[in-house]
Formats: C-alpha cells, sequence, structure tokens
C-alpha cells in the first residue's frame, strides 16, 4: 500500500510538471512569436515597406502576403493562414465579420484614414453631369453605403429617412437627374472612369493609377468615420506582437516614409 500512494504521489507530479512545462512551453511560443505575416494589397504594401525597419527594430520579421481583394485578404486572417492584415477600414472589417461570421478586431490606437472622391475623365465640375450621367459606385457593403452618402451631402440625390446606413441605389427616392449607378468592385472604380461618365474612387486607387487623387468633383464629409490600422483575430489582439508591428506605423521613420510616397493621401490620427 505504502508502495502504491509513492507511486500515486510520482505519478500525480509528473503530470503537474507536464502541464506546468506545457503552460510555459505555450507562453513563450507566444511571447516569442517574431515571423509575422500580414496581407495587404497592392496600394497599403507600400504602408508597410514604410513601416518594415520599424518593425525589425524590435526584433520582427515581417512578411508581406499581397491580395487582389480585400476579402480574401480577410478571410486569410481569419483562417490562420496569415497573422493581420493591413489595408482595410474598420467598418468594411465590421461587415466582413457579420457576413462571414468573422472574428477579427482592428488594433487602437488608429493610424490612419483615407477618402473617397467622385471622379470624371469627361467632366470638370460637379454641375456638368449630364441627366442619366452613368456613375460607378463601390459594389461592397460599406463603401457602397459611404458613395451614396456622399452624393446625398453634395445635394446630387436624396436617400430614404427609413435608415441612416446600409443604404443601395433603391433607397434613393429623389435623383433629379436621373443618375444611372453601376456597382463594380472598388479596385477596378478607377477603370470603368474610361466607359463611364463618373466613378467614385479611393483616393488610394487613384493614386496608384497615376492620377491626381486630388482632382475630385466632390469628396466624402466623413472620412474619419473610417479608421485603418492593423485587423488580427480578435484572440490576439492583446499580444505584444500586434501592439508592436501596430504601433511601427507610427514611429517618425514610418510616418515620414508613408508621406514621402503617399504625397498626402493618408492622414495620420493625432
Amino acid at each position: 500500500m505504502k508502495k502504491f500512494k509513492i507511486g500515486l504521489a510520482m505519478l500525480a507530479a509528473v503530470f503537474v510538471l507536464g502541464a506546468c512545462g506545457s503552460k510555459k512551453e505555450a507562453a513563450t511560443e507566444k511571447e516569442e512569436k517574431k515571423d509575422i505575416k500580414i496581407a495587404c494589397n497592392q496600394v497599403s504594401e507600400n504602408s508597410l515597406k514604410a513601416a518594415k525597419k520599424s518593425m525589425e527594430a524590435e526584433g520582427y520579421k515581417p512578411e508581406f502576403v499581397v491580395f487582389s481583394n480585400n476579402i480574401e485578404a480577410l478571410q486569410a486572417v481569419q483562417d490562420g493562414n496569415v497573422d493581420a492584415s493591413f489595408a482595410q477600414h474598420e467598418p468594411f472589417m465590421k461587415s466582413f465579420n457579420e457576413q462571414k461570421g468573422g472574428e477579427l478586431a482592428m488594433m487602437e490606437p488608429h493610424v490612419y484614414y483615407t477618402g473617397i472622391g467622385l471622379y470624371s475623365t469627361k467632366y470638370d465640375k460637379i454641375d456638368e453631369l449630364p441627366d442619366g450621367a452613368q456613375i460607378a459606385i463601390m459594389n461592397d457593403a460599406m463603401n457602397r453605403d459611404n458613395s451614396l452618402l456622399m452624393m446625398q451631402d453634395a445635394g446630387l440625390i436624396k436617400l430614404s429617412d427609413e435608415k441612416k446606413s446600409g443604404y443601395t441605389a433603391l433607397d434613393i427616392v429623389d435623383n433629379p437627374k436621373n443618375f444611372k449607378f453601376v456597382e463594380i468592385e472598388q479596385a477596378q472604380t478607377v477603370r470603368s472612369l474610361e466607359d463611364l461618365d463618373a466613378a467614385t474612387c479611393f483616393f488610394t486607387f487613384m493614386f496608384n493609377s497615376g492620377e491626381d487623387y486630388k482632382d475630385y468633383l466632390i469628396r466624402d464629409q466623413h472620412a474619419k468615420d473610417f479608421p485603418i490600422s492593423l485587423i488580427v483575430k480578435d484572440e490576439n489582439k492583446d499580444t505584444d506582437w500586434a501592439k508592436v508591428i501596430n504601433n511601427s506605423f507610427t514611429t517618425k521613420e514610418s510616418k515620414k516614409g508613408i508621406n514621402d510616397y503617399f504625397k498626402g493621401v493618408f492622414t495620420f490620427y493625432e
């Protein structure tokens, strides 16, 4: 009996030590994560490149994975194929969470924001747009909503009072010039300028296409409500690596690199 009790005690000790070892291993692995894969698009990759030295100065080894589609980039974070994403604004991420059952979170403090404008290669002023003009708007829920609100703010259309967001063309109750709205994927709206009368485009995509992003007919009035910063799985938002990578975009060197490249496309939060 005595030997049996000693055996049980030794077995229990092994389990305790094993459990402690596992916990310690997990904690160490979490703390020592240094290889970070970050999803981006062709535009935001340049912000990542500007911040790379600041990331490396903190001991991290970032790898940038370029996606052509923002939904695919966020899905890669959700699936664990990459650790984070840096390209999408917060309302877009929240829309992804609602529609795809995502568990993503945006890091704070927020890094910067950009804007959208209504552009045309055929007309120089907003009142020159003809009756029945064909206008491209972005086809994802949040940016379609923002495009229509921008045009309502400019007095071009009136939207239904029955809701405050989530607008589609079906919610237009007054359209004096009978504009025809064509929904297009956000990265393609710049190209649509060749064929349509006007298009709503992000400053970033206009800049990336070599166009003057300041040459808009009108622009949005609520750009600050669309912050951009690092997006991670909710379970990772309190990790050291997520905090450090997010903060790396706001170092003096990173800000200078981003501003030098983008020439004012982005505005940093103060």
